[in-house]
């Protein structure tokens, strides 16, 4: 199949659709696909150029200007991508629900290319302008899905939202490159806590440094926090900083900001306890990542990560959950974790490496072919 992956955010930013949208590119064209990126010639967080062509093992990336919020970018020299001179596309996959994936919708009847929509969390990931943003999935969304050939849920959560303006929704779980962390050779330092991911609004970073707080007023055992993962949002870092020094934490906090692939698996492998304090999360690849390697997490309530700890006696003993907007509560399930670590580190850890197995990226690229083939003639 000759492929066109669509999507806001594609290499070299990092995050969670940038790397499930280049783990699936690339998957198939080790299956032997064609497969193109249409993407932005921009980075959100540093306004950084990107060449408008260049290949990545073995995947063709055209990126092209946009225009507006990054929320909502304005980019309608996209629809070029799809008349290609060199012979049409089987089908588009865009991923996520914005700009793209409308003026995409649009215009796909007029190349008679199918298209495939994958729903990455939708736009609700903060509280910012509610109102309006309900209004526009009932109404906006609500079209958009009519128009798509298919349309992939990729989480339980998704599945639950998107099923309030249709019933044409499949569930198809997001899936993660599992290789880089099986391996892993652990060597936990106690006390070391780490939270991977972007620094956003949306992270619930200042909870857990309230959390970290009460927590040193509680546990008399010292603790550093680490949190590896790039700021995208202005001037956010400098307020999280101010926080923690108000709070006494000033000597027990540490931001990496972006980290190489390296530092990241030496910062897993020193861990004592993985924190993930997110608000919202469609999924959350990084939790996948740190309990493939064998680190056990304080998960926020949020309904991407309860679905994590569902489903049997390996779930629930692989991590804990905790309401992250009370800092007593939250600190008291930290301190419980570490409690249960030191009494069985290595039965804790299997089970957080055996819930972790289940999203494994082998078997999801079939499942995605299959959709694919639905939409071919013949």
């Amino acid at each position: 199949m000759r492929i066109l992956q669509v999507t806001r955010v594609y290499w070299p930013h990092i995050g969670g659709i940038e790397r499930h949208v280049q783990w699936l590119s690339e998957a198939l064209v080790a299956r032997g696909h064609s497969v193109d990126v249409l993407t932005l010639d921009r980075g959100f967080s540093d306004n950084a150029a990107y060449p408008a062509y260049e290949v990545l093992n073995g995947v063709r990336i055209y990126r092209v200007p946009f225009a507006g919020s990054t929320r909502y970018p304005l980019a309608p020299r996209a629809r070029r991508c799809l008349g290609r001179a060199d012979g049409p596309y089987d089908l588009v996959h865009v991923h996520a629900v914005d700009f793209l994936a409308d003026w995409i919708a649009l215009w796909k009847g007029h190349y008679r290319v199918p298209m495939v929509l994958s729903t990455h969390g939708g736009f609700f990931h903060t509280g910012f302008a509610t109102p309006l943003k309900r209004l526009w999935f009932q109404t906006m969304t609500r079209a958009l899905v009519r128009r798509v050939d298919r349309l992939l849920c990729t989480s339980v959560q998704d599945a639950a939202l998107f099923a309030r303006i249709t019933d044409r929704g499949r569930l198809l779980t997001q899936a993660v490159d599992l290789a880089p962390w099986r391996g892993l050779a652990r060597a936990p330092e106690p006390g070391r806590f780490l939270t991977v991911g972007r620094v956003d609004v949306h992270k619930g970073i200042a909870h857990l440094l309230r959390a970290l707080a009460e927590l040193r007023r509680r546990d008399p055992r010292p603790f550093r926090w680490v949190c590896a993962g790039p700021c995208v949002v202005e001037g956010l870092l400098e307020e999280l900083r101010a926080l923690a020094g108000s709070l006494g934490l000033a000597d027990r906090v540490e931001f990496t900001g972006k980290v190489t692939l390296e530092r990241l698996q030496s910062e897993v492998a020193r861990a004592d306890l993985a924190l993930f304090p997110a608000e919202y999360e469609s999924f959350g690849i990084s939790v996948v990542e740190a309990m493939a390697a064998g680190l056990f997490p304080v998960l926020n309530r949020i309904p991407a990560f309860e679905a994590f700890l569902k489903g049997g006696a390996a779930g629930g003993a692989a991590g804990v959950i905790a309401d992250f907007t009370d800092p007593v509560a939250a600190a008291a399930a930290i301190a419980s974790a570490r409690d249960r670590l030191e009494a069985d580190r290595g039965g804790l850890e299997a089970a957080a490496r055996a819930v972790a197995a289940g999203y494994d990226w082998a078997r999801v690229v079939a499942e995605v072919e299959e959709v694919y083939r639905e939409l071919l003639p013949g």
